[in-house]
């Protein structure tokens, strides 16, 4: 019997919350709207120090991006996504997890991605509030997404990977050190069969899925 399958999560969505690297170039807009007002700086320093952070911003974005953790964890009964248990990271509700049992889960759709894979975990029509995400007015979602300006605040906002997008409520993450065939199997063991496993291929034309049905394996040719 397939016991779990536990992967890692690729992404800044594995320990900030959804939008946080938005935060990157508007510092960084601010940085150079402040090195235009200081005209009594040489030009040549303004110039050095603009080039000098934009390139600690592409750092920052370029290790943000390949950092992993281990916030997947599959097994017959369900789903579990964000940061593992022994994390020591704080923040209570970064810390808390998000689980989904099979039950609320309608579709499992896996794409190819470089090194990995995506995932996107589509819930049924049935789940409750609290896993499909309660939707915000603009105001509001406007006024979040100035919060993550405030230093620190992410650490009162669970993780991306734990946060469910809208148009169908879903969980969508990318996954690495694996290949969708082995996603594909192993989900297909763990998952009721009422649960459709989707292999997404993108041809030269268009992109079509292959839909694992009920009790069987299958894929795209």
């Amino acid at each position: 019997m397939q016991e779990g399958l536990s992967v890692s999560v690729v992404g800044p969505s594995t320990i900030f919350p959804r939008g946080f690297l938005w935060q990157a170039p508007l510092w960084y807009a601010a940085a150079l709207a402040g090195l235009e007002y200081e005209r009594w700086l040489p030009l040549w320093y303004r110039v050095m120090a603009a080039a000098s952070l934009l390139l600690a911003m592409v750092i920052f974005l370029g290790v943000l991006a390949v950092f992993s953790t281990r916030s997947f964890y599959a097994d017959v009964h369900g789903v579990r996504l964000g940061l593992p248990s022994s994390t020591r990271r704080r923040g209570r509700r970064r810390r808390q997890p998000k689980y989904l049992p099979w039950s609320q889960i309608d579709k499992v759709r896996i794409a190819k991605r470089r090194g990995g894979a995506r995932i996107e975990l589509i819930l049924s029509a049935e789940a409750p509030l609290t896993l499909r995400g309660y939707r915000h007015g603009p105001v509001w979602r406007a006024c979040r997404a100035v919060l993550l300006l405030v230093p620190f605040w992410y650490l009162l906002r669970p993780t991306g990977v734990a946060t469910p997008l809208d148009g169908p409520p879903r969980y969508q993450f990318r996954v690495r050190d694996t290949t969708v065939d082995e996603l594909r199997l192993t989900l297909r063991a763990l998952a009721p069969g009422n649960v459709v496993i989707a292999l997404l291929v993108r041809n030269r034309a268009s992109v079509s899925s292959a839909t694992t049905a009920p009790g069987t394996i299958g894929r795209a040719a």
